[in-house]
């Protein structure tokens, strides 16, 4: 279990994504992460790596001569890939974190990193996915800059995932994006639209009730007492 918790603080203290699945509870807000490659350092000949942009999984192509080795979470040799198969390594920690959500399906027996690896090959050619808790959130909580602004999008670290193709050494490089979700809380330009466009409406809803109300004083039917000029005149002789 030292193996365990060991893989569990290296990933923790990571630059962006954190190893917090919440006992299998599904990561808030997922939709709104992307990740990305932005580099494959020293890549091989023949050698071809892609990403699922929600961070699902890490592919990895060898259509070289090369034998590719991709290093887990602490170092360990974790899979290696040749342009005829695939093989995991049975006792390397990450073999089983990336199997599983929950800390108690590990095996407590000797897999230790730095013990001798045990292949067992899984494929017949030579392209694998698997996947990575390196290259996406995990956190139950948002990354700090995001809750003070969702709405907009924002960089939320970077990740390296190593390797080496017949011992010399190559990174495959990426980042962590969060793209924006729209919420209540709008952008500054939207509520300066929004208060603009009501004290247009305001204005014109006063000065068409102005305009009513001297139109109404205007007309003499609008006023209880009035009457016709004639009949004043005949009222002020007495005569009806």
């Amino acid at each position: 279990m030292a193996t365990l918790c060991a893989v569990v603080a290296a990933l923790a203290a990571g630059p962006a994504p954190a190893w917090a699945h919440g006992g299998g509870t599904p990561i808030p807000d997922a939709a709104f992460y992307r990740t990305d490659i932005t580099e494959v350092a020293h890549q091989p000949a023949g050698v071809s790596v892609r990403v699922d942009p929600a961070g699902e999984f890490l592919e990895l192509t060898n259509a070289g001569t090369a034998t590719v080795i991709v290093y887990g979470y602490l170092g360990e040799p974790y899979l290696r890939v040749t342009a005829t198969g695939v093989e995991e390594n049975q006792v390397s920690p990450s073999t089983y974190l990336n199997r599983s959500l929950f800390a108690d399906s590990v095996p407590t027996g000797g897999q230790a990193a730095d013990v001798a690896p045990a292949w067992h090959q899984t494929a017949s050619v030579g392209r694998t996915q698997w996947h990575d808790h390196r290259i996406h959130w995990m956190g139950q909580a948002r990354p700090p800059a995001v809750n003070a602004d969702p709405t907009r999008p924002h960089q939320v670290g970077t990740w390296v995932v190593h390797a080496a193709a017949d011992g010399v050494a190559f990174d495959i490089h990426g980042t962590l994006r969060w793209i924006g979700k729209p919420g209540s809380k709008l952008p500054i330009a939207t509520w300066e639209l929004v208060v603009a466009n009501t004290l247009i409406l305001t204005i014109a809803i006063v000065v068409f009730w102005r305009r009513s109300k001297r139109r109404r004083k205007a007309t003499p039917a609008d006023q209880p007492d009035a009457k016709p000029a004639a009949q004043w005149l005949v009222s002020t002789d007495g005569k009806r």
